[in-house]
């Protein structure tokens, strides 16, 4: 490798602020961005790593072989099978798509988040290692450098983007980071904020309780929700079992009207430390 790394395994939130046991991403998830169809992969154990990171595997490195998960912006789409991937330090990576689902490039200023096989790309053993035909002149360029083969995709919208323009986003599977914060006297939801902005509020998640206990987690762990988007309506937060009666309910509906909130289905550490600044 060029200089040393720490990729960290992608593992669930549990009670102390510990991280114990290894889940996968796609485990229990079918994977749906607005804009791409679905995929579901089981894994029993991934690498939970950023985008620098990938930018950095040489032959032999251990990593190879191993399930990843990336976020970052998408640069250019080759063709249904691939497309590329900037690194936070400006270099590219490819990303095959094996999901049999043709993936169309979001807006610039909507990263994704990726899950594949780690590799090095091999232009001319393409159809033998991914079972996938690729035009050669299109590739070329990527041959002997860092792949992801994905097996699922999502778009990966900041806390703000959802709150921004949360009709893009509401009833797809999303991957969101961000500074957990928990809010008082609920187990079964937390909010999530990025550094910067200027909310009091965050985004809701709720169904929390079903993954970690909400009441032991620790504000500013910097982690990842995947889930679904959702419009916040009274079934919403009736469902989510918070113990509020109607005035109380009503109450909150009227301050946060068409509020988004995120119905959890996987919540994990991210690559990206804490903010300094939480």
């Amino acid at each position: 490798m060029k200089n040393s790394r720490n990729i960290k395994s992608l593992k669930p939130i549990s009670k102390n602020g510990l991280w114990k046991g290894v889940v996968a991403l796609g485990l229990s998830l079918s994977v749906l961005s607005a804009c791409n169809g679905q995929t579901q992969t089981n894994q029993a154990e991934q690498d939970n790593v950023t985008s620098d990171d990938v930018t950095q595997i040489e032959a032999g490195d251990p990593a190879l072989g191993q399930l990843v998960t990336i976020r970052s912006g998408v640069v250019e789409t080759l063709d249904d099978n691939g497309f590329v991937m900037e690194s936070n330090n400006g270099d590219l990576i490819l990303v095959i798509n094996r999901t049999g689902t043709p993936f169309t490039q979001p807006e610039a200023a909507i990263p994704i988040q990726v899950t594949g096989q780690l590799d090095t790309f091999s232009a001319a053993d393409s159809a033998e290692q991914y079972g996938i035909e690729l035009e050669p002149e299109l590739y070329d360029e990527y041959d002997q450098q860092p792949v992801i083969i994905a097996d699922n995709f999502a778009l990966a919208p900041r806390p703000q983007d959802l709150w921004n323009a949360p009709d893009e986003y509401y009833e797809e599977i999303i991957a969101v980071e961000g500074d957990l914060r928990p809010l008082e006297e609920s187990a079964n939801a937390f909010a999530l904020f990025e550094e910067g902005w200027v909310s009091d509020t965050g985004v809701l998640i709720i169904g929390v309780g079903q993954l970690v206990d909400a009441a032991d987690l620790e504000a500013g762990e910097n982690i990842v929700v995947t889930g679904q988007a959702r419009q916040l309506d009274e079934n919403l937060l009736r469902e989510a079992e918070f113990g509020w009666d109607d005035d109380q309910i009503q109450e909150f509906l009227s301050r946060y009207e068409n509020r988004p909130v995120i119905i959890a289905e996987q919540i994990y550490p991210s690559a990206v430390p804490p903010h300094p600044s939480v």
